[in-house]
């Protein structure tokens, strides 16, 4: 290994990346199993199930929205604890929960601390990557959320089978406390330099360009945004809905491939590897281009998986899905890099990250809403029919303007 490399990849930052990890191993671990438990449980319809599931990505949006500026102002090692504990107090609050009030209270404390210490965690994170390496190590960094995501779903849904729902909760509470752990051993660095503003130690000295709420969603970043957030909508549908559709058709719920729990981890791992494979393609043709066939990808999965009766059609969909989606995030968040000036880039991807956020929730919600009207595969289909939407509306643009490129 190059000293280069070495140093884009020093202990620091592979401490950060557990940290992240762990994170979305818990977000993992609860997918397959809380829907289940708020229909078993709870006794709650498909409108509860997407109340609840769509707390903690509301939250989170919000947490993530307030953190950025905080991130600079205060620091980031400081939020980022802030948002760990605020996530373990979540997660501690959900084992004894036998309700729906409480359950809702342990997922907006979950969701906002993921969403302050997502914020902290990967800007902490590019701080110890010199400038030549921070492409390479933010595409490190993003593949800890799919790992997370790949892994948690069997972990959770083995945990369930093994124990009960409260072992899940017990694990959730055993990763996050360990996430705050490790990052208690980690050191905050503030660089300078680099053809970059120095960091400036007074709060909002450094990028102060727009005011109002230009100031979270600056100029060109709107519409990028607007986009990530139909590319989520479908990810947050197949969260609090996906399981729940195969069990009512015949699909059992254990852990292991075959299992309702496993299309997650095919999904997950569809993103994964896809998004290796193609990963150089975004330097060689316009990110909106590429955006467009994936969402076509994830509008064909999210129809296939709206009929699948079965393991193998659901799993099908699941992988053209993660096909889709592991190119929707890197190539909207490129045009909006390119769409914002240096100074309001950290303003633009977080607003970026909130409408990410904020399609999660929708799913959920939304999903729930049309679900109880017209089942689970309706929920999917109005997945499928708004990422063909989003495909479609980059076609008709790119007929009348330049495609970024």
């Amino acid at each position: 290994m190059s000293t280069g490399t070495a140093r884009a990849f020093s202990w620091r930052f592979a401490l950060l990346l557990a940290v992240s990890t762990l994170g979305t191993l818990s977000n993992g671990a609860l997918a397959p199993v809380l829907p289940v438990f708020i229909e078993r449980e709870l006794g709650g319809d498909d409108g509860l199930v997407g109340l609840l599931v769509a707390v903690s990505p509301f939250f989170a949006l919000v947490g993530g929205l307030l953190a950025g500026p905080r991130v600079d102002a205060v620091g980031r090692r400081a939020i980022a604890l802030a948002g760990l504990v605020t996530a373990l107090a979540g997660a501690l609050l959900l084992v004894p929960a036998e309700g729906p009030v409480p359950v809702a209270v342990a997922r907006m404390l979950f969701g906002v601390g993921g969403g302050v210490s997502s914020a902290a965690l990967i800007t902490w994170a590019v701080d110890h990557v010199p400038a030549e390496r921070r492409g390479r190590a933010l595409s490190v960094f993003g593949m800890t959320v799919w790992i997370g995501l790949s892994a948690g779903p069997q972990l959770g849904q083995a945990m369930a089978d093994a124990t009960s729902f409260r072992g899940v909760w017990l694990m959730v509470v055993g990763f996050e406390a360990t996430a705050l752990a490790l990052a208690l051993a980690g050191r905050e660095v503030r660089r300078a330099g680099d053809g970059e503003p120095a960091v400036s130690e007074e709060p909002g000295a450094v990028g102060r360009v727009s005011t109002g709420w230009r100031r979270l969603v600056p100029r060109g970043s709107g519409r990028p945004a607007l986009l990530i957030a139909a590319a989520a909508y479908g990810e947050g549908v197949i969260t609090a809905f996906l399981v729940l559709q195969l069990i009512d058709r015949g699909v059992h719920p254990g852990a292991g491939f075959g299992g309702a729990a496993s299309v997650f981890t095919i999904f997950a791992a569809a993103v994964l590897v896809f998004r290796i494979l193609v990963a150089h393609q975004l330097d060689r043709h316009p990110p909106e281009r590429i955006a467009m066939g994936g969402f076509v990808l994830e509008a064909m999965g999210l129809a296939v998986i709206a009929v699948a009766s079965s393991f193998a059609p659901a799993a099908l969909g699941a992988a053209i899905m993660g096909a889709g989606f592991a190119v929707l995030f890197p190539a909207l968040a490129l045009v909006t890099t390119e769409s914002a000036s240096p100074d309001e880039r950290g303003a633009a991807l977080g607003s970026f990250g909130a409408a990410f956020g904020l399609g999660l929730a929708l799913g959920s919600l939304l999903g729930g809403a049309i679900s109880g009207i017209g089942g689970t595969g309706a929920a999917h289909w109005s997945a499928a029919a708004v990422t063909a939407g989003a495909a479609v509306h980059i076609a008709l643009r790119s007929r009348r303007v330049p495609v970024m490129g």
